[in-house]
């Protein structure tokens, strides 16, 4: 009885940020231009492209050990667990080659 009083809040806490974040895509305030600084044009963003890329390569081997460790004897579930950690930094390393991340200069 308890789980389905927490399962009820959860859903409701979920309705509520989905509305949020509904609502804040949804409103466009009239929003002048940035005049940005010259100097801000030799600047290179590009740092949290590397960043997502060494934490995406860093996780996977941080969890991919012990994950070896124990496969055996969890089965089916931990090979099933792994595919979605995999397809997940997958999407991530994808993303950063679309932005170009991968591309050497």
């Amino acid at each position: 009885m308890i789980v389905n009083a927490y399962a009820i809040v959860g859903l409701i806490c979920l309705v509520i940020v989905g509305l949020a974040l509904l609502a804040a895509a949804l409103w466009h305030p009239g929003l002048r231009p940035l005049q940005v600084p010259a100097a801000w044009n030799n600047y290179r963003f590009g740092y949290a492209v590397y960043a997502l890329i060494f934490l995406a390569f860093d996780m996977e081997m941080i969890f991919m050990y012990p994950w070896a460790v124990v496969f055996a004897s969890i089965g089916f579930e931990a090979f099933a667990d792994m595919f979605v950690f995999i397809a997940i930094l997958s999407a991530g390393i994808a993303y950063a080659w679309g932005m170009g991340g991968l591309e050497w200069e």
